[in-house]
């Protein structure tokens, strides 16, 4: 719908008051309190305004909506002239007031001569917000990621800029994939093996129940056995890195291009196997929960996609764990447990004579222990992190038993610290620093 003019707003008290602040050039929020022919009633800062309309399409329009964004173009003691800003329905609302002065996105994108569309001055802002280059191509495979999820918002945009800045590979199916909410892997796990030994007491055909009981199998094979020998633990430990380290498609592509060998048994692949069969016999829920696992572990591992040079942030390989001991055995309880290891740039590999490694542990729901190695030729520098002044004590007590496992496996402690503070969650994804307020000169030469 077109407009042929700027709208004419007589304002109720004198422009010139400081309560208002309107100046020009200013973009502004106004909410449409109501449209009785060619007059609204707007209220900007919590200030009525009575707004003279020059056409019956822009009262139409504006009883429409319940917010309109314009632009003071004229400001007098006796009346402001706002230009509306006319929304395109194929782009999402731009929400929120913008401070006075054009802003650095709009600045951005006139430079760059790239049109200055909401869509285009949402996307900005989330790269700004980064600290990345505004280009077109940058924003044409934002667009082409975001256009994906269908009604996307700021927010959406934002995890896109996120994910450029950690240098993750930005689709519609990636984006998708990392705004599930992160899920602990002990939790993930626990809930799809219950919903699996429940499935085991129906009436399934004998077929899908060897491959049902096989991939359970598989499944409580990966669980830590917290205190049981360290000869056990580490083959749990490389059981585990098997299965949830390396993604489904790297299984298929390894396959694809070595068709004699094999897809390892602790492959999670099965799972897919299982999948199917129950979809075709109907059982819905149970394939779903499978579903459900699968995602979790696939957002973890695109998290572990590797970076380049022009990462800005450490180049991290993450994996989680689930232990339990014997008390947690018998109540069938587990605990999550997380590692990170810190990859040479460029390779994406680690150099055991050079690496960092962070075990964090949830000792309960509300605690979490942190454990952070430095690895430097033969020595190591330990620092161990709990919230609770009771866990650190626990820590001292078997810095001994650490010690001498590092002397068997040929390192020397050099040193060891103790704090007392919450662990920072493990995150590829940074929130941004930049701001959107930030303003720009224009310099004459």
């Amino acid at each position: 719908m077109s407009f042929p003019g700027p709208i004419s707003v007589s304002p109720i008290n004198s422009t010139n008051d400081q309560q208002i602040g309107l100046r020009a050039f200013q973009r502004i929020t106004a909410q449409v309190i109501s449209v009785t022919g060619t007059t609204a009633i707007l209220e900007v800062d919590g200030h009525p305004i009575v707004a003279q309309l020059t056409s019956a399409d822009q009262a139409s329009v504006l009883a429409s909506q319940s917010t309109a964004q314009f632009i003071v173009t004229d400001l007098s003691s006796k009346s402001v002239t706002l230009k509306f800003i006319k929304n395109d329905p194929t782009q999402p609302t731009l929400i929120g007031v913008i401070s006075s002065g054009p802003e650095l996105a709009e600045r951005m994108l006139e430079s760059n001569n790239i049109p200055v569309t909401v869509t285009n001055l949402i996307m900005t802002r989330s790269l700004l917000k980064q600290h990345l280059p505004i280009t077109q191509s940058l924003l044409n495979e934002m667009q082409s990621a975001l256009s994906g999820l269908g009604n996307w918002k700021e927010a959406d945009a934002d995890l896109a800029a996120a994910m450029k800045a950690a240098n993750l590979p930005v689709t519609g199916q990636s984006l998708a994939l990392a705004a599930r909410r992160p899920a602990q892997t002990a939790d993930a796990l626990s809930q799809l093996i219950a919903a699996l030994t429940q499935s085991t007491g129906r009436d399934l055909p004998e077929e899908i129940l060897k491959q049902l009981n096989s991939n359970l199998q598989t499944l409580n094979s990966l669980i830590l056995t917290a205190d049981g020998e360290s000869s056990g633990l580490a083959d749990q430990l490389k059981a585990a890195v098997e299965a949830f380290g390396r993604s489904l498609e790297n299984s298929l592509l390894g396959q694809i291009q070595n068709p004699e060998k094999s897809i390892s048994e602790k492959n999670l692949t099965s799972l897919l196997k299982l999948h199917q069969m129950l979809e075709q016999f109907g059982k819905q829920e149970t394939a779903r929960s499978i579903s459900e696992f699968m995602a979790d572990i696939r957002r973890e591992q695109l998290m572990n996609v590797r970076s380049d040079a022009s990462q800005r942030f450490e180049d991290w390989a993450q994996i989680g764990f689930i232990i339990q001991n014997a008390a947690q055995k018998a109540e069938e309880k587990f605990s999550s447990a997380r590692l990170r290891i810190a990859r040479e740039p460029n390779a994406g590999k680690v150099n055991p004579a050079n690496a960092r490694l962070i075990l964090q542990v949830d000792v309960s729901p509300t605690e979490t222990v942190e454990v952070d190695l430095a690895l430097a030729g033969k020595q190591i520098r330990t620092l161990v992190t709990a919230p609770d002044p009771e866990w650190l004590k626990q820590a001292q007590v078997e810095l001994p038993t650490l010690t001498d496992a590092f002397n068997e496996l040929g390192y020397t402690l050099k040193d060891f610290k103790i704090e007392v503070d919450i662990p920072q969650p493990f995150s590829r994804l940074q929130n941004g620093t930049g701001s959107i307020d930030l303003m720009t000169v224009n310099i004459e030469i």
